[in-house]
């Protein structure tokens, strides 16, 4: 009897180290990373649908993504696309849930960000799981003018992760 105790005493040892390690991974992992970011920068007159289509929705007052300067009197000729793709990793048990990528604006005496496509989308990143989350901006900037901040927004098990990261 007195060695059948101290079996399960160890055996329950074992199993309240190895919960309390998984827990302490599971708090440590709650938040996605960035495992790389990347972008693609597109004039604006070789995207001219696009462009147009933009600046029509502006003047319906049907645009759904985010305004950050004054978008009338703006030429394709003077504008650029860029694309931002963040790719995250989840190593975590939980997935993270309504992923969004906003692209903070930037504003230098060499031009300024115009707006960020709308993105509808509802992005789950799975428990274990790599993605990709991209942003679109109009900007008057030229190219490699200032370096990027990217803020991730996502749920993970119902608590608000935001996080920044940079693209230059």
């Amino acid at each position: 009897m007195n060695k059948v105790m101290k079996v399960l005493a160890i055996i329950v040892l074992l199993a309240t180290v190895a919960g309390a390690g998984a827990v302490l991974y599971g708090i440590n992992t709650l938040t996605p990373q960035v495992e790389q970011t990347a972008l693609i920068r597109t004039p604006a007159e070789d995207a001219q649908e696009v462009f147009d289509s933009v600046m029509a929705q502006l003047e319906e007052n049907s645009f759904t993504g985010r305004l950050y300067g004054e978008a009338a009197g703006l030429s394709a000729q003077d504008c650029a696309f860029e694309t931002y793709t963040v790719r995250l990793v989840n190593r975590g048990f939980f997935p993270a849930e309504w992923v969004a990528l906003t692209v903070q604006p930037v504003q230098t005496e060499e031009g300024a960000d115009v707006l960020q496509l709308g993105d509808s989308g509802a992005y789950v990143l799975g428990a274990g799981a790599r993605g990709d989350i991209s942003a679109t901006v109009l900007t008057t900037l030229p190219e490699g003018a200032a370096q990027r901040a990217l803020q991730v927004t996502c749920y993970v098990f119902g608590q608000k992760i935001e996080f920044l990261t940079s693209v230059q």
